[in-house]
């Protein structure tokens, strides 16, 4: 009887360590594909920062290449002289301007490149991540399945501590769930007004960083 208790006992602490193993490494590939998830979102904000700010400066880039043309015909159609230097002078100053703007306009091109491509490898990256978690619980599944069905054939001992344990487990969570607090309507109703409002000055502030 004592052999049969130990062995019983052998066998569930096996069965509790392999649990907890499984539920380590699945707890483990959640989180990374949790903080794969969160910079695919940061990168594609920062994408959409970078577009409009692309956008900005192209418009302004349009703008000085009409202004070249404006102060060269000024600078050429002018009677009195001291007009028309003054003219070829800003005709200068803004094919300066559209220099250095077509530096910066190539500077984010390069960088939206850069960043669209990071999104491509990361957005890969989790699914392949997804797969593979999905698989391994396919895998896990079938395995358990498996296990069970052979365990069925054979002796397995008094497992009575093992339901007694889960039981409990099971007891104190339905404890937990009834006296948890209930949800407080009429206050997430005000946390929601006051996040749209926080958010509403967000955009705010970020139209106003494009203009």
């Amino acid at each position: 009887m004592n052999r049969m208790k130990r062995w019983t006992m052998s066998m569930t602490s096996w069965v509790d360590g392999v649990l907890a193993q499984v539920e380590n490494h699945e707890a483990a590939v959640s989180s990374a594909i949790g903080r794969v998830r969160q910079s695919t979102a940061r990168a594609r904000v920062q994408l959409k920062r970078v577009e409009r700010d692309q956008q900005a400066l192209r418009d302004t880039l349009l703008e000085e290449e009409e202004a070249i043309d404006a102060w060269r015909r000024r600078a050429k159609s002018a009677q009195d002289e001291n007009v028309a230097l003054e003219c070829l002078r800003r005709h200068k100053a803004s094919e300066r301007r559209v220099l250095r703007l077509r530096q910066r306009l190539g500077e984010h091109e390069h960088c939206h490149k850069e960043l669209s491509d990071g999104i491509r490898v990361l957005n890969g990256r989790l699914c392949e991540l997804t797969e593979r978690k999905n698989l391994m619980r396919t895998r896990q599944s079938r395995a358990e399945a498996a296990h069970g069905m052979a365990s069925t054939t054979g002796p397995i001992g008094d497992l009575e501590d093992v339901f007694e344990r889960w039981e409990t487990r099971v007891g104190e969570i339905e404890i937990a769930s009834e006296c948890a607090e209930p949800i407080d309507a009429f206050e997430a109703e005000l946390e929601a007004v006051e996040e749209s409002a926080e958010l509403r000055l967000e955009l705010e502030a970020l139209r106003a960083e494009s203009r």
